[in-house]
This record gives C-alpha cells, structure tokens and sequence, in this order.
C-alpha cells in the first residue's frame, strides 16, 4: 500500500533503492554531526566513512523508511531514519533491548542540516509521526544524551530506561506518534 506522505514542501519519503539518493542523504547527514566532532560512543552508534563524508545507520536501508526535507534547491535539510523491521536494533550497541509489542519502531536518527529552528524541526516531525501512524505504528524507541532531552520531550518522548557508558550517560526513549508537539513553538 502506498501512503501518500503529509503536505509539507520538501518533505519526502526516500527512495532507499536509489544510490544518488541515499549519497545525498548520507552526506547530508554528516553534515549535521561533523561540527560537533563527536567522538566515543556516538562514533560506534553509525557507521562514519570520514573520507567519504558519510554515516550510515548499521541498520539495512531494506528495513528502513527515511524521511527528508529537502530546500528549494534539492539538497537534503533534514532527515529521520526509522527501523521498522527490527531485525537489527541500533539501540543494542548501547545495551538496551525493544519492547516486543506491535505497532513499534526504532528510531535511527533525526537531523538537521541548516537552520536549526525548533519550529521547523516540529513541522517535519509532525510530517513524519503522520505517516508513521498511516502505516498503523504507535510509537518508536531511541537513544540520545542528555543534552538533547527537553528538546526530544517537546516531541512526546519519555526516558524509558538509563545506561551509562564509559562515562556516559545514553538514554532509551519511547516517542509517542500519537501525542501533539508541545511548547509555544509548536504552531505551524
């Protein structure tokens, strides 16, 4: 069954069978971290090809669906990766296991590659939770670091579950697909 994705200029579905497509995304999401330099346990989350200027989720693009916002010139902004088959779960790297329920996903990643306005990064989240919900999932699972979590609430996720990692500490988050962003920045 095909779903016809949100209306939200830019906004597509991926296709994963084409390798132009999946170059420009996985730059694009390089792009993202690069700045940060990150180093420890984010380096061994994804897949890096620093040469390339690259990352990749260990996650095959067959059990995949991959979100992205493209600008007005074609280029890849945005971007949201999720593990619908759960055959390989990237959260185990960091110890953590999935609940086995329906309706679940594992949320890969989610990135922006230009200006960070949390308005913006709502209105794709929003694009992308709709579709997930169209194909009759109710909530995704993640990790992040601590620094992303009262952004990560704004988008209905609660901790789930805590490890801490040499030295860090990673957390596992349920994002409910059916809960409305919060906060004044939520409009749009």
């Amino acid at each position: 069954m095909r779903i016809a994705p949100p209306t939200l200029a830019g906004f597509e579905v991926l296709d994963t069978t084409d390798p132009a497509a999946v170059l420009a995304y996985e730059r694009s999401f390089y792009r993202a971290f690069a700045p940060i330099r990150p180093a420890g346990l984010l380096r061994r989350l994804w897949e890096w090809d620093d040469a390339a200027g690259r990352i990749a989720a260990p996650v095959p693009y067959a059990d995949q669906v991959v979100y992205v916002l493209r600008d007005a010139g074609g280029e890849v902004r945005r971007g949201l990766a999720v593990n619908l088959a759960l055959r390989t779960v990237q959260a185990a790297r960091f110890g953590f296991t999935l609940p086995a329920e329906p309706g679940i996903v594992e949320m890969l990643t989610f990135f922006s590659d230009g200006p960070h306005d949390l308005r913006g990064a709502l209105r794709f989240r929003r694009a992308c939770y709709a579709d997930l919900r169209a194909r009759g999932l109710h909530c995704g699972y993640g990790t992040a670091r601590r620094r992303p979590l009262a952004a990560y609430g704004r988008f209905g996720s609660v901790v789930t579950d805590e490890r801490w990692l040499e030295g860090e500490a990673r957390y596992l988050l349920r994002f409910d697909f059916t809960v409305e962003p919060r906060g004044r920045d939520a409009g749009g």
